[in-house]
């Protein structure tokens, strides 16, 4: 009896002591607001860390391009919505391994003692060791639904970083406006202020009233403030973009930034090709894709759960003198319920996921259609307002020519130089809306088009 014990003792040591070498310990992570803080507000474009995240995702070495893909990248590495997805993806990735293992054994241990017998011994005592056996099916479904739902996770990433290209590319094509605007409104304030020199000296000489005087004075304080105006639009810029890279703005400091992809994009030829593979692999329609197929890999799991799992349980027991070995096998029974409201309900799920991926395909559909209607009619736009800008340019050339041969006087030249910058203000207008319809459409086809050339 002592021998049986002692083995029974070791088996029992063995069962326990096993499965706690491999086991996960806790360490804190506990956060810090004050280093956090520190660390927001001491980011910057010359990071170690960022550079050399940024060579291993461009394949490049030296100094990167400040253009829309590098910009890019830094928002993707500085922004928390990054790390929020790729710590989703990681959840999803543990809910593969979960569904891909086995499930323990069950280790029972009860004894008991009998107070009305003590010989041979008043003792039963026994390890009984059970063991679950899913029904066929179970394991595999559990682990369809783990990956497609690992998938979903994978693909929101590329969705995230898409559209965090989209709101860099739309704050640069801010600061590109914003650059361009305060360069007219510098010059327009340039001509004004000669404007009024000229009527002020005629209106010395006697030559003009006093009325003209405060009309060309008031022109010129209108450049003025179009002029302050369009400064701040400019440091507005400047700030979009540093806090959409989860930068401070004077990161951007002495920062010579790339915006030949805004200058000179490269639209589409042709948009059937990408309108198709846009609604069959964009990220959104992967990602509502692989949802409808993890509801579809729950309906497959809860239906194998309709057959009840077994328990099987082999064991021991030193029973008052007496050694017994034991097989213990437990099944629930189907009588009162099939699992057919689990059932229900998962069919249900697949039937909703389904129609989200339909409707998902829509809004993409819908999406690109607004986009390609809108960059269409910004083209006719950009196209009438350089017809204006020809015209203003032609007028312009007449008049300096006039000027030279002193046909006219230096007002008049002035007149057609304010005519000129007007019509280059109108073009950039439409110039913006042009890129910014542009983005629209890269946004909904998931295909750069603000992008210099030969930088594919």
């Amino acid at each position: 009896m002592k021998e049986i014990a002692r083995r029974t003792a070791s088996v029992l040591a063995v069962l326990v002591v096993l499965p706690l070498v491999s086991c996960a310990t806790y360490r804190a992570r506990p956060l810090h607001p004050e280093a956090s803080a520190r660390s927001l507000t001491e980011r910057n474009l010359h990071d170690p860390r960022l550079l050399r995240f940024l060579a291993i995702e461009e394949h490049r070495a030296g100094s990167p391009r400040w253009n829309l893909g590098t910009l890019t990248l830094v928002a993707t590495y500085e922004r928390p919505d990054m790390p929020l997805v790729a710590a989703r993806l990681a959840e999803a990735k543990a809910g593969e391994l979960t569904a891909a293992e086995l499930p323990n054994p069950v280790l029972s241990f009860r004894p008991s003692y009998n107070t009305t017998t003590i010989a041979p011994s008043p003792w039963k005592v026994g390890p009984v060791v059970s063991f679950l056996i899913r029904s066929f099916a179970v394991r595999p479904a559990l682990i369809a639904r783990a990956r497609a739902r690992a998938a979903a996770a994978r693909e929101a990433i590329a969705v995230t970083a898409w559209r965090l290209r989209g709101k860099v590319r739309a704050a640069l094509v801010s600061l590109w406006s914003a650059e361009r605007t305060e360069r007219l409104s510098v010059t327009a304030l340039a001509i004004a202020r000669r404007s009024r020199t000229v009527v002020s000296q005629r209106f010395n000489a006697g030559m003009v009233s006093a009325a003209d005087l405060t009309m060309a004075t008031l022109a010129q304080e209108r450049a003025q403030f179009a002029a302050a105006a369009s400064h701040r639009r400019l440091r507005l810029a400047r700030t979009r973009l540093a806090t959409t890279i989860e930068l401070p703005v004077s990161a951007l400091d002495g920062v010579r930034l790339d915006l030949r992809g805004i200058s000179r994009p490269q639209p589409p030829d042709r948009l059937g090709p990408l309108i198709h593979a846009a609604l069959i692999r964009r990220p959104d329609v992967l990602a509502a894709l692989a949802r409808y197929r993890a509801a579809q890999a729950n309906l497959r799991l809860e239906i194998a759960r309709q057959y009840p799992s077994v328990n099987i349980g082999p064991g021991y027991r030193y029973d008052q003198g007496d050694n017994k070995f034991m097989l213990a096998v437990s099944l629930p029974l189907p009588i009162l319920n099939q699992n057919q409201g689990p059932i229900a309900r998962a069919r249900a799920a697949r039937r909703v996921a389904a129609e989200e991926f339909l409707s998902t395909q829509a809004r993409v559909l819908g999406q690109i259609e607004r986009a390609r209607t809108d960059w269409k009619a910004s083209n006719a736009e950009l196209a009438s307002a350089r017809r204006v800008r020809a015209s203003a340019a032609d007028l312009l050339a007449r008049r300096q020519a006039e000027f030279d041969a002193g046909e006219i006087g230096r007002l008049r030249l002035l007149g057609a130089e304010d005519a000129f910058v007007n019509a280059e203000q109108g073009a950039l207008v439409a110039s913006v809306h042009q890129r910014e319809a542009l983005g629209e459409l890269e946004s909904a086809l998931y295909h750069p088009f603000l992008i210099a050339a030969g930088a594919r």
